[in-house]
Protein backbone atom coordinates (compact mmCIF):
# COMPACT_ATOMS: atom_id res chain seq x y z
CA UNK A 1 0.00 0.00 0.00
CA UNK A 2 2.81 2.05 0.56
CA UNK A 3 4.14 1.96 -2.43
CA UNK A 4 0.75 3.06 -4.18
CA UNK A 5 0.74 6.17 -2.29
CA UNK A 6 3.96 7.10 -3.31
CA UNK A 7 3.25 6.62 -7.10
CA UNK A 8 -0.13 9.29 -5.84
CA UNK A 9 1.90 11.75 -4.29
CA UNK A 10 4.73 11.72 -6.85
CA UNK A 11 2.55 12.68 -9.24
CA UNK A 12 0.76 14.85 -7.64
CA UNK A 13 3.54 16.80 -6.28
CA UNK A 14 5.43 16.61 -9.50
CA UNK A 15 2.51 18.50 -11.18
CA UNK A 16 2.33 20.73 -8.90
CA UNK A 17 6.08 22.25 -8.48
CA UNK A 18 6.13 22.13 -12.29
CA UNK A 19 2.86 24.42 -12.21
CA UNK A 20 4.35 26.92 -9.76
CA UNK A 21 7.97 26.90 -11.30
CA UNK A 22 6.55 27.51 -14.60
CA UNK A 23 4.24 30.48 -13.18
CA UNK A 24 6.57 31.47 -10.27
CA UNK A 25 5.63 35.34 -11.01
CA UNK A 26 1.90 34.88 -10.73
CA UNK A 27 1.49 35.47 -6.79
CA UNK A 28 -1.91 35.07 -6.99
CA UNK A 29 -1.55 31.72 -8.69
CA UNK A 30 -0.37 29.88 -5.24
CA UNK A 31 -4.10 29.82 -4.14
CA UNK A 32 -4.90 27.38 -6.66
CA UNK A 33 -1.67 25.23 -6.03
CA UNK A 34 -2.65 25.52 -2.18
CA UNK A 35 -6.69 24.57 -2.79
CA UNK A 36 -5.16 21.26 -4.76
CA UNK A 37 -3.04 20.37 -2.30
CA UNK A 38 -5.30 20.50 0.16
CA UNK A 39 -8.06 18.52 -1.71
CA UNK A 40 -5.52 15.42 -1.56
CA UNK A 41 -4.34 16.10 1.70
CA UNK A 42 -7.29 16.99 3.63
CA UNK A 43 -8.41 14.44 6.34
CA UNK A 44 -11.86 14.85 8.29
CA UNK A 45 -13.79 15.23 5.27
CA UNK A 46 -17.42 13.38 5.15
CA UNK A 47 -19.02 14.56 1.54
CA UNK A 48 -22.77 15.12 1.96
CA UNK A 49 -22.91 14.50 -1.77
CA UNK A 50 -20.23 12.89 -4.13
CA UNK A 51 -20.83 13.60 -8.10
CA UNK A 52 -18.54 11.36 -10.38
CA UNK A 53 -17.73 13.07 -13.14
CA UNK A 54 -18.79 16.57 -14.24
CA UNK A 55 -21.82 15.97 -16.16
CA UNK A 56 -24.17 17.11 -13.54
CA UNK A 57 -25.90 20.34 -13.24
CA UNK A 58 -24.19 21.74 -9.46
CA UNK A 59 -27.24 24.58 -9.44
CA UNK A 60 -29.59 21.23 -8.56
CA UNK A 61 -27.17 20.18 -6.12
CA UNK A 62 -26.56 23.65 -4.11
CA UNK A 63 -30.20 24.27 -4.24
CA UNK A 64 -31.24 20.83 -2.09
CA UNK A 65 -28.30 22.71 0.37
CA UNK A 66 -25.61 20.58 -0.75
CA UNK A 67 -21.89 21.39 -2.00
CA UNK A 68 -20.68 19.13 -4.42
CA UNK A 69 -17.88 16.88 -3.72
CA UNK A 70 -16.36 16.05 -7.02
CA UNK A 71 -14.14 12.94 -8.64
CA UNK A 72 -13.39 13.63 -12.23
CA UNK A 73 -10.18 11.24 -11.91
CA UNK A 74 -6.95 12.27 -13.74
CA UNK A 75 -4.59 10.50 -11.21
CA UNK A 76 -2.52 7.18 -12.21
CA UNK A 77 -1.84 6.85 -8.63
CA UNK A 78 -5.41 6.24 -7.32
CA UNK A 79 -5.80 4.09 -10.60
CA UNK A 80 -3.67 1.41 -8.79
CA UNK A 81 -6.23 1.80 -5.54
CA UNK A 82 -8.68 0.17 -7.78
CA UNK A 83 -6.76 -2.57 -9.08
CA UNK A 84 -8.79 -5.21 -7.64
CA UNK A 85 -12.02 -4.22 -8.12
CA UNK A 86 -12.20 -3.54 -12.17
CA UNK A 87 -10.89 -4.91 -15.17
CA UNK A 88 -7.42 -3.48 -16.08
CA UNK A 89 -8.81 -2.57 -19.83
CA UNK A 90 -11.51 -0.07 -17.82
CA UNK A 91 -10.77 3.87 -19.04
CA UNK A 92 -8.51 5.09 -17.03
CA UNK A 93 -10.82 8.06 -15.56
CA UNK A 94 -12.82 5.53 -14.29
CA UNK A 95 -10.39 3.16 -12.51
CA UNK A 96 -9.35 6.52 -11.01
CA UNK A 97 -12.48 8.16 -10.06
CA UNK A 98 -13.15 4.02 -7.87
CA UNK A 99 -9.37 4.40 -6.46
CA UNK A 100 -10.41 8.18 -4.95
CA UNK A 101 -13.57 6.23 -2.97
CA UNK A 102 -11.23 3.27 -1.94
CA UNK A 103 -8.35 5.35 -0.64
CA UNK A 104 -7.28 4.25 2.23
CA UNK A 105 -7.37 6.47 5.37
CA UNK A 106 -9.04 9.35 3.54
CA UNK A 107 -12.12 10.77 2.69
CA UNK A 108 -14.81 8.94 5.01
CA UNK A 109 -17.95 8.16 2.25
CA UNK A 110 -20.03 6.51 4.52
CA UNK A 111 -22.54 8.81 4.48
CA UNK A 112 -22.21 10.40 1.24
CA UNK A 113 -24.71 10.56 -1.69
CA UNK A 114 -23.17 9.14 -4.89
CA UNK A 115 -24.59 11.07 -7.98
CA UNK A 116 -23.99 9.09 -11.06
CA UNK A 117 -24.22 10.32 -14.69
CA UNK A 118 -24.85 7.12 -16.73
CA UNK A 119 -22.43 8.39 -19.60
CA UNK A 120 -20.78 5.33 -20.78
CA UNK A 121 -20.81 1.98 -19.71
CA UNK A 122 -18.02 2.24 -17.65
CA UNK A 123 -20.37 4.64 -15.10
CA UNK A 124 -22.44 2.26 -15.58
CA UNK A 125 -20.50 -0.63 -14.24
CA UNK A 126 -18.68 1.70 -11.42
CA UNK A 127 -22.41 2.36 -10.23
CA UNK A 128 -23.37 -1.22 -10.28
CA UNK A 129 -20.15 -1.84 -7.92
CA UNK A 130 -20.80 1.11 -5.47
CA UNK A 131 -24.43 -0.21 -4.69
CA UNK A 132 -23.00 -3.97 -4.30
CA UNK A 133 -20.75 -2.29 -1.94
CA UNK A 134 -23.94 -0.60 -0.03
CA UNK A 135 -23.32 2.80 -1.01
CA UNK A 136 -26.74 5.48 -1.59
CA UNK A 137 -26.76 6.24 -5.21
CA UNK A 138 -28.76 8.41 -7.42
CA UNK A 139 -28.31 7.84 -11.40
CA UNK A 140 -28.60 10.41 -13.97
CA UNK A 141 -29.22 8.52 -17.32
CA UNK A 142 -28.57 10.75 -19.67
CA UNK A 143 -30.75 10.32 -23.58
CA UNK A 144 -28.20 9.28 -25.97
CA UNK A 145 -30.48 11.34 -28.81
CA UNK A 146 -31.31 14.96 -28.56
CA UNK A 147 -33.32 13.95 -31.83
CA UNK A 148 -35.69 11.97 -29.91
CA UNK A 149 -38.74 13.73 -29.12
CA UNK A 150 -39.20 12.80 -25.65
CA UNK A 151 -35.55 13.12 -24.72
CA UNK A 152 -35.46 16.71 -23.56
CA UNK A 153 -38.83 15.99 -21.04
CA UNK A 154 -36.90 12.75 -19.84
CA UNK A 155 -33.88 14.66 -19.08
CA UNK A 156 -35.84 17.59 -17.59
CA UNK A 157 -37.63 15.15 -15.36
CA UNK A 158 -35.08 13.25 -14.15
CA UNK A 159 -32.81 16.68 -12.86
CA UNK A 160 -36.28 17.25 -10.77
CA UNK A 161 -36.15 13.91 -9.61
CA UNK A 162 -31.89 14.10 -8.81
CA UNK A 163 -33.25 17.39 -6.75
CA UNK A 164 -35.56 15.82 -5.32
CA UNK A 165 -33.21 12.87 -4.19
CA UNK A 166 -30.46 15.61 -3.03
CA UNK A 167 -32.78 17.55 -0.63
CA UNK A 168 -34.74 14.12 0.65
CA UNK A 169 -30.86 13.25 1.58
CA UNK A 170 -29.73 16.80 3.03
CA UNK A 171 -33.04 17.00 4.80
CA UNK A 172 -32.92 20.81 3.43
CA UNK A 173 -35.94 21.73 1.49
CA UNK A 174 -35.31 23.42 -2.43
CA UNK A 175 -37.11 26.93 -2.68
CA UNK A 176 -37.19 29.44 -5.28
CA UNK A 177 -34.66 31.82 -2.93
CA UNK A 178 -32.11 28.62 -2.68
CA UNK A 179 -32.45 27.59 -6.56
CA UNK A 180 -31.98 31.39 -7.43
CA UNK A 181 -29.01 31.84 -5.51
CA UNK A 182 -27.42 28.72 -6.58
CA UNK A 183 -28.12 30.27 -10.45
CA UNK A 184 -26.18 32.94 -9.11
CA UNK A 185 -23.23 31.76 -7.60
CA UNK A 186 -22.39 29.10 -10.43
CA UNK A 187 -22.56 32.17 -13.53
CA UNK A 188 -20.73 34.08 -11.79
CA UNK A 189 -18.03 31.54 -10.99
CA UNK A 190 -18.54 30.52 -15.18
CA UNK A 191 -18.24 34.57 -16.09
CA UNK A 192 -15.30 34.79 -14.05
CA UNK A 193 -13.45 31.85 -15.34
CA UNK A 194 -14.61 32.68 -19.18
CA UNK A 195 -12.92 35.77 -18.69
CA UNK A 196 -9.79 34.28 -17.08
CA UNK A 197 -9.40 32.45 -20.05
CA UNK A 198 -10.03 35.12 -22.07
CA UNK A 199 -7.71 37.56 -21.13
CA UNK A 200 -5.17 34.86 -20.49
CA UNK A 201 -5.74 33.11 -24.03
CA UNK A 202 -1.84 33.30 -26.45
CA UNK A 203 -0.37 34.71 -23.28
CA UNK A 204 2.41 32.15 -22.72
CA UNK A 205 4.54 34.50 -21.83
CA UNK A 206 2.71 35.55 -18.95
CA UNK A 207 0.92 32.32 -17.73
CA UNK A 208 1.60 28.44 -19.58
CA UNK A 209 -1.43 26.77 -21.02
CA UNK A 210 -0.96 24.07 -18.50
CA UNK A 211 -1.57 26.88 -15.69
CA UNK A 212 -4.70 27.90 -17.64
CA UNK A 213 -6.24 24.64 -17.87
CA UNK A 214 -5.41 24.15 -13.85
CA UNK A 215 -7.26 26.63 -13.03
CA UNK A 216 -10.20 25.42 -14.43
CA UNK A 217 -9.87 21.94 -12.94
CA UNK A 218 -9.72 23.92 -9.94
CA UNK A 219 -13.48 24.61 -10.32
CA UNK A 220 -13.48 20.68 -8.70
CA UNK A 221 -11.10 20.99 -5.50
CA UNK A 222 -12.57 24.32 -4.20
CA UNK A 223 -14.88 23.94 -1.22
CA UNK A 224 -15.81 27.71 -1.32
CA UNK A 225 -17.18 28.74 -4.71
CA UNK A 226 -17.23 32.53 -3.79
CA UNK A 227 -13.89 32.09 -2.67
CA UNK A 228 -12.65 30.70 -6.09
CA UNK A 229 -14.48 33.16 -7.85
CA UNK A 230 -12.45 35.81 -5.88
CA UNK A 231 -9.30 34.56 -6.89
CA UNK A 232 -9.87 34.10 -10.31
CA UNK A 233 -10.92 37.61 -10.68
CA UNK A 234 -8.15 38.77 -8.96
CA UNK A 235 -5.43 36.43 -11.22
CA UNK A 236 -6.94 37.75 -14.15
CA UNK A 237 -6.05 41.41 -12.61
CA UNK A 238 -2.51 40.46 -11.93
CA UNK A 239 -2.76 38.68 -15.88
CA UNK A 240 -4.29 42.17 -17.48
CA UNK A 241 -1.56 43.89 -15.44
CA UNK A 242 1.70 42.22 -16.89
CA UNK A 243 -0.18 41.96 -20.37
CA UNK A 244 -0.79 45.69 -20.09
CA UNK A 245 3.59 45.95 -19.56
CA UNK A 246 3.96 44.16 -22.42
CA UNK A 247 1.68 44.49 -25.23
CA UNK A 248 3.58 41.75 -27.56
CA UNK A 249 1.74 38.29 -27.58
CA UNK A 250 4.55 35.47 -28.21
CA UNK A 251 3.52 34.60 -31.52
CA UNK A 252 6.51 32.34 -32.09
CA UNK A 253 4.47 28.86 -30.83
CA UNK A 254 1.88 27.60 -33.43
CA UNK A 255 -1.42 27.73 -31.94
CA UNK A 256 -3.40 24.21 -31.49
CA UNK A 257 -6.55 23.26 -29.87
CA UNK A 258 -6.65 20.10 -27.77
CA UNK A 259 -9.98 17.89 -28.07
CA UNK A 260 -11.15 14.61 -26.73
CA UNK A 261 -10.55 13.55 -23.71
CA UNK A 262 -10.40 16.06 -21.09
CA UNK A 263 -7.16 16.89 -19.53
CA UNK A 264 -7.81 16.23 -15.83
CA UNK A 265 -5.12 16.97 -12.98
CA UNK A 266 -2.78 15.76 -11.60
CA UNK A 267 -2.00 13.90 -15.26
CA UNK A 268 -0.84 16.83 -17.13
CA UNK A 269 1.46 15.43 -19.52
CA UNK A 270 -0.23 16.10 -22.50
CA UNK A 271 0.08 20.20 -21.31
CA UNK A 272 3.12 19.76 -20.31
CA UNK A 273 4.48 17.81 -23.59
CA UNK A 274 2.76 20.39 -25.80
CA UNK A 275 5.00 23.34 -24.51
CA UNK A 276 7.91 21.30 -24.09
CA UNK A 277 7.49 20.80 -28.04
CA UNK A 278 7.23 24.40 -28.71
CA UNK A 279 2.75 24.79 -29.17
CA UNK A 280 0.53 26.72 -27.37
CA UNK A 281 -3.04 26.17 -26.54
CA UNK A 282 -5.66 28.30 -27.99
CA UNK A 283 -8.42 26.94 -26.63
CA UNK A 284 -9.75 23.26 -25.14
CA UNK A 285 -13.12 21.59 -26.94
CA UNK A 286 -14.75 19.44 -24.34
CA UNK A 287 -17.22 18.69 -22.13
CA UNK A 288 -15.46 20.39 -19.05
CA UNK A 289 -14.77 23.59 -21.01
CA UNK A 290 -18.49 24.38 -22.76
CA UNK A 291 -19.45 24.06 -19.17
CA UNK A 292 -18.30 27.83 -19.24
CA UNK A 293 -21.15 28.60 -21.78
CA UNK A 294 -23.70 27.69 -19.28
CA UNK A 295 -24.87 30.82 -17.83
CA UNK A 296 -28.15 32.37 -16.72
CA UNK A 297 -29.95 35.63 -17.69
CA UNK A 298 -31.75 37.62 -15.68
CA UNK A 299 -35.21 36.70 -17.15
CA UNK A 300 -34.14 32.97 -16.63
CA UNK A 301 -34.32 33.29 -12.85
CA UNK A 302 -37.79 34.72 -12.36
CA UNK A 303 -40.94 31.75 -11.82
CA UNK A 304 -41.83 29.06 -9.75
CA UNK A 305 -39.45 26.94 -7.70
CA UNK A 306 -40.51 24.15 -10.63
CA UNK A 307 -39.77 26.76 -13.52
CA UNK A 308 -36.17 27.67 -12.34
CA UNK A 309 -35.30 23.54 -12.03
CA UNK A 310 -36.71 23.31 -15.78
CA UNK A 311 -34.56 26.26 -16.89
CA UNK A 312 -31.56 24.52 -15.47
CA UNK A 313 -32.01 21.82 -16.86
CA UNK A 314 -32.56 23.10 -20.27
CA UNK A 315 -29.79 25.48 -20.52
CA UNK A 316 -27.82 22.17 -19.22
CA UNK A 317 -29.40 19.84 -22.14
CA UNK A 318 -28.36 22.76 -24.21
CA UNK A 319 -24.61 22.81 -23.97
CA UNK A 320 -24.03 19.36 -22.55
CA UNK A 321 -21.00 17.59 -24.88
CA UNK A 322 -20.20 14.92 -22.29
CA UNK A 323 -19.60 11.55 -24.59
CA UNK A 324 -23.06 10.13 -23.75
CA UNK A 325 -24.83 11.86 -26.99
CA UNK A 326 -24.42 9.52 -29.99
CA UNK A 327 -24.48 12.89 -31.84
CA UNK A 328 -22.45 15.57 -30.15
CA UNK A 329 -23.17 18.80 -32.27
CA UNK A 330 -22.57 20.89 -29.38
CA UNK A 331 -19.37 19.89 -29.34
CA UNK A 332 -19.02 19.83 -33.59
CA UNK A 333 -20.66 23.50 -33.64
CA UNK A 334 -18.07 24.74 -30.93
CA UNK A 335 -14.93 23.65 -32.38
CA UNK A 336 -16.49 24.82 -36.26
CA UNK A 337 -17.43 27.97 -34.64
CA UNK A 338 -13.94 28.58 -32.89
CA UNK A 339 -11.77 27.59 -35.65
CA UNK A 340 -13.85 30.02 -38.04
CA UNK A 341 -12.48 33.01 -35.88
CA UNK A 342 -9.20 32.24 -36.54
CA UNK A 343 -6.14 31.76 -34.42
CA UNK A 344 -5.61 27.48 -34.73
CA UNK A 345 -2.87 26.07 -36.61
CA UNK A 346 -3.32 22.53 -35.28
CA UNK A 347 -5.90 19.89 -33.84
CA UNK A 348 -4.50 17.69 -30.99
CA UNK A 349 -6.74 14.99 -30.90
CA UNK A 350 -6.57 13.30 -27.01
CA UNK A 351 -7.95 9.89 -26.57
CA UNK A 352 -7.39 8.03 -23.57
CA UNK A 353 -7.42 4.16 -23.92
CA UNK A 354 -10.92 2.86 -23.39
CA UNK A 355 -12.75 5.70 -23.57
CA UNK A 356 -13.72 4.75 -27.62
CA UNK A 357 -16.41 7.19 -27.66
CA UNK A 358 -14.13 9.61 -28.39
CA UNK A 359 -12.76 8.08 -31.62
CA UNK A 360 -16.41 7.35 -32.66
CA UNK A 361 -16.35 11.49 -33.14
CA UNK A 362 -13.11 11.74 -34.46
CA UNK A 363 -14.15 10.86 -38.56
CA UNK A 364 -16.40 13.49 -38.10
CA UNK A 365 -14.19 16.15 -36.83
CA UNK A 366 -11.43 15.45 -38.97
CA UNK A 367 -13.76 16.02 -41.89
CA UNK A 368 -14.84 19.36 -40.75
CA UNK A 369 -11.63 20.62 -40.19
CA UNK A 370 -10.15 19.06 -43.92
CA UNK A 371 -12.14 22.20 -45.19
CA UNK A 372 -10.15 24.66 -43.44
CA UNK A 373 -6.90 22.77 -43.58
CA UNK A 374 -6.64 22.39 -40.06
CA UNK A 375 -4.68 19.07 -39.44
CA UNK A 376 -5.25 16.89 -36.58
CA UNK A 377 -3.02 15.15 -34.51
CA UNK A 378 -4.62 11.96 -32.75
CA UNK A 379 -2.93 11.00 -29.84
CA UNK A 380 -3.64 7.87 -27.67
CA UNK A 381 -2.64 7.58 -24.42
CA UNK A 382 -3.64 6.64 -21.03
CA UNK A 383 -2.41 7.61 -17.48
CA UNK A 384 1.07 5.88 -17.09
CA UNK A 385 4.03 7.74 -18.56
CA UNK A 386 6.14 5.12 -19.73
CA UNK A 387 4.54 6.85 -23.54
CA UNK A 388 5.99 10.24 -22.55
CA UNK A 389 9.34 9.96 -24.82
CA UNK A 390 7.57 8.34 -27.71
CA UNK A 391 4.80 10.86 -27.42
CA UNK A 392 7.57 13.63 -27.30
CA UNK A 393 8.85 12.47 -30.93
CA UNK A 394 5.50 12.68 -32.49
CA UNK A 395 4.39 16.31 -30.70
CA UNK A 396 8.03 17.46 -31.80
CA UNK A 397 7.01 16.38 -35.28
CA UNK A 398 3.42 17.50 -35.24
CA UNK A 399 5.09 21.15 -34.03
CA UNK A 400 7.97 20.91 -36.87
CA UNK A 401 4.45 20.25 -39.51
CA UNK A 402 3.12 23.38 -38.26
CA UNK A 403 5.57 25.73 -38.43
CA UNK A 404 6.63 24.52 -41.63
CA UNK A 405 2.81 25.52 -42.38
CA UNK A 406 2.94 28.76 -41.24
CA UNK A 407 6.41 29.68 -43.05
CA UNK A 408 5.23 28.29 -46.68
CA UNK A 409 2.13 30.62 -45.99
CA UNK A 410 3.74 33.59 -45.25
CA UNK A 411 5.80 32.94 -48.05
CA UNK A 412 2.94 32.17 -50.36
CA UNK A 413 1.63 35.87 -49.23
CA UNK A 414 4.94 37.69 -49.61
Amino acid sequence: MENKNNTFNKEYLDSLNRLYNDNSKLTGFKWFLDTAYSWAYKKNVSPDVVVLGTAIPEELIMAAGAEPYWLIGGSLGSVSWSDDLVPRDTDPVSRSILGYINRPDSVDFSNSLFIIPLINDSMRKIAYQLKSEGKKICLADIPPSRNDKYAQENYTNQMKELCATVSAHTKSKVSKYSTVSAMKRVSNARAALARFLELSRGRTDIITDSARIFVQNSYYMTDSMERWTYHVESLSKEVDFYASQSKNKEYKRPSIMVAGSPVIFPNYKIPFLIRDAGLAIYDSADYITLKTLITYKRSMMYGSKDKLIENIALEWYRYDASPAYTQNDVLYEYISDTVKKGGIEGVVYHVLKGQIEYDFELEKIENMLSQYSIPVFRLETDYQYQDVEQLRIRMEAFSEMLAQNRYRKVKKVS
